[in-house]
């Protein structure tokens, strides 16, 4: 392996290991690297690390990382488990082990991202030109990606590129990691094709991402640029039934999808799987036809309550009292939700496919529905938000067009007049349970994203009966928009308590 390449992974490996997980960090480029045997007929071999940057790259945040950020700890879900509920009570500290995880897991994004890159630059006089820019585009929108990720999650981060090197990294500024995501986002809509493979980024992709980072920074213009572009580009739509998009992989890769990771299911291997429904399914339904489906990730009580009535998302979202899916347990005829085993007397359906007997690839905590990072919806609901901006409400026919599309999906009546409110609500719905709601809450007037939090029941039902709630409520402030330093990281690089400094571009 190159010698530069050895001192990212042991750059990275250093500063980002927590406890036990530094041997499975090291481990991640090695399992993704060129297998020439395993690859398609005429495809190239770097194709192979690239496979990687959809599957076990993503592997740990998707684990328990993406609900557990963007979901619980923003309050769309109640977790009892000792390492979720902090989370759903606004109470992390920087020992805990998913925080840790996360870290480490978007990190190892950045670290496979920059060995692709340093490979192919290596080898660019052996490789045909439309992939060698392929595999640039692949590597920047994979690390701008997960540098977006972090710099919500945390803000200052250490900015590492291909060419990075040094054992003892500071923290880099906020404004700088937002223009080197910028930065390789454009660079990768430059270089990806605008016909990709099924199931593969490609120009539309890294634009409607760039679209979201011009959102954070207030670029509404850009942002509104960038999503007409995708949307006049007459390459894709929103899938018929919305549940499709999550309860059924026959439905993976559809006309919805930009950016979706790939799973596979293999009974043997770990980390090539989507686990989210292990953790769903309502505990002892038996639904996955496993020992798996422990209920962990639960709806909060005033979940229900947004929906409007005649909503279609409502029940391939959320299970209530009594719902029925004959899909599921298909050979036992069907399965009704009972109340009493969820401690908020609710179950998520989101992202629960069933069992094999249901005709599904499906094993112990293992299925192969792909995971949504970014869809046609949220264009269009992105456009919506570019046209608002910073107003109280619009109007505008471009944004209430691309508004009331997604609403049409949902079986709902169309409206003449967005606001801040209702967009934000919209947008809760429609992303329920896909990581999302935090990150769209940073991104609102601040004095209305706190009283939305506050105003959050985030209790659960006490008694057996499910009648007695035991009401959580917490009292945020800005520091809830920010989360604390990795302990384990901060023990082995005390330079990341450090002030954050310029990076050198």
């Amino acid at each position: 392996m190159k010698k530069q390449i050895k001192k990212v992974l042991i750059l990275l490996t250093v500063i980002l290991s927590i406890v036990s997980c530094s041997e499975d960090f090291t481990e991640l480029r090695s399992e993704n690297s060129l297998c020439v045997d395993c690859l398609p007929p005429g495809a190239s071999p770097y194709e192979g690390i690239q496979n990687g940057l959809y599957t076990k790259g993503w592997f740990d945040y998707n684990f328990k990382g993406m609900i557990t950020q963007g979901d619980t700890y923003a309050g769309n879900v109640w977790a009892n488990d000792g390492e979720f509920r902090p989370f759903a009570e606004a109470s992390v500290l920087n020992d805990n082990a998913v925080l840790n995880s996360n870290w480490t897991a978007l990190f190892s994004v950045v670290n496979q991202s920059n060995s692709l890159m340093q490979d192919l630059i290596r080898d660019k006089e052996n490789i045909p030109e439309d992939a060698f820019n392929q595999g640039i585009g692949v590597s920047k929108f994979m690390r701008g990606t997960a540098y977006y990720y972090l710099v919500r999650i945390w803000g200052p981060v250490p900015i590492f590129d291909e060419n990075s090197d040094g054992i003892n990294a500071k923290r880099n500024l906020e404004s700088d990691v937002y223009k080197f995501i910028e930065m390789d986002l454009a660079d990768a809509a430059e270089k990806l094709t605008t016909e990709p493979k099924t199931g593969r980024i490609g120009k539309y992709s890294a634009m409607g991402m760039l679209a979201k980072v011009k959102l954070n920074l207030k670029k509404y213009n850009e942002a509104a640029d960038l999503c007409r572009e995708v949307i006049t580009s007459g390459k894709f739509d929103l899938l018929e039934e919305y549940g499709n998009l999550f309860n059924n992989p026959n439905f993976n890769n559809s006309i919805e999808s930009l950016f979706s990771l790939q799973w596979t299911v293999n009974c043997n291997e770990w980390g090539t799987q989507n686990t989210e429904q292990a953790f769903i399914v309502p505990s002892g339904s038996g639904i996955t036809g496993g020992g798996d489906g422990w209920g962990s990730y639960m709806p909060t009580t005033d979940l229900p309550g947004l929906y409007e009535d005649g909503d279609k998302r409502r029940k391939p979202s959320i299970m209530v009292d009594g719902d029925f899916y004959p899909e599921l347990l298909s050979k036992k005829d069907g399965y009704t939700f009972n109340k009493l085993p969820s401690q908020t007397a609710l179950n998520f359906r989101k992202y629960i496919v069933g069992s094999p007997d249901d005709g599904y690839n499906v094993c112990f905590m293992r299925t192969d529905q792909n995971t949504n990072m970014l869809r046609y919806a949220d264009i269009l609901l992105m456009m919506a938000e570019a046209k608002l901006g910073d107003n109280a409400s619009t109007s505008d026919s471009e944004a209430i067009s691309a508004f009331n599309r997604v609403r049409s999906r949902a079986g709902l009546s169309s409206v003449s007049n967005i606001t801040q409110s209702s967009l934000f609500k919209e947008r809760r719905i429609e992303f329920l349970l896909e990581g999302q709601y935090y990150f769209d809450l940073q991104r609102r007037n601040r004095a209305d994203a706190l009283a939305e939090i506050a105003a959050q029941e985030r209790g659960f039902f006490g008694d057996d009966a499910r009648t007695e709630l035991v009401s959580i409520k917490i009292t945020p402030t800005d520091d809830f928009f920010s989360m604390p330093l990795p302990s384990g990281a901060i023990s082995i690089n005390e330079n990341l308590t450090a002030a954050p400094v310029p990076f050198n571009f």
